[in-house]
């Protein structure tokens, strides 16, 4: 799978990996993850629009993705296990890249957008680890894990409390 932002994490997913096989990461994890990853781009996609930086053929683009994303996390949520939870998390990842596919044709990208791109694309190589899809082969890592987790988590929490 290509990604217009090849900022992989494959030290994550191998982080991810060696702890589902030890049984660290759970199924709600996985879940609450995807659901950061879909609020996150939720949250990116309104600072673009406040910004009036999208075009109508772009803010289509980002709504059909936003959507698509939306509907795989709350797939992943109702998964009974990591197995169940692939089909979810292939979607999931489409949704992202069509998103990511629209943002780009965006010459400047105001804060925190980048930042949030940036932890989307570490923690999804992670998450298709995780349900037992394969990871893409590398580039350097911008971030680690823990830390685009936490971006995804804080920049979700803001969006859902409004700000």
């Amino acid at each position: 799978m290509m990604r217009p932002f090849p900022i992989v994490a494959a030290a994550g997913a191998a982080f991810l990996l060696a702890a589902c096989v030890s049984g660290a990461v759970s199924l709600a994890t996985i879940a609450t993850d995807a659901d950061d990853i879909a609020t996150g781009l939720a949250a990116a996609a309104k600072d673009m629009r406040d910004a009036n930086l999208l075009s109508a053929a772009q803010l289509v683009q980002v709504d059909d993705a936003l959507s698509t994303v939306a509907a795989a996390s709350a797939a992943v949520a109702r998964a009974t296990s990591a197995t169940a939870a692939e089909p979810e998390v292939e979607q999931l990842a489409s949704g992202v890249n069509a998103m990511i596919a629209a943002l780009s044709e965006v010459a400047t990208l105001p804060a925190p957008v980048p930042e949030i791109l940036a932890a989307v694309n570490v923690m999804l190589p992670v998450l298709e680890s995780a349900v037992g899809l394969p990871a893409p082969a590398g580039a350097a890592q911008a971030m680690t894990p823990a830390a685009a987790e936490r971006i995804l988590a804080e920049q979700a929490a803001a969006f859902r409390a409004g700000h």
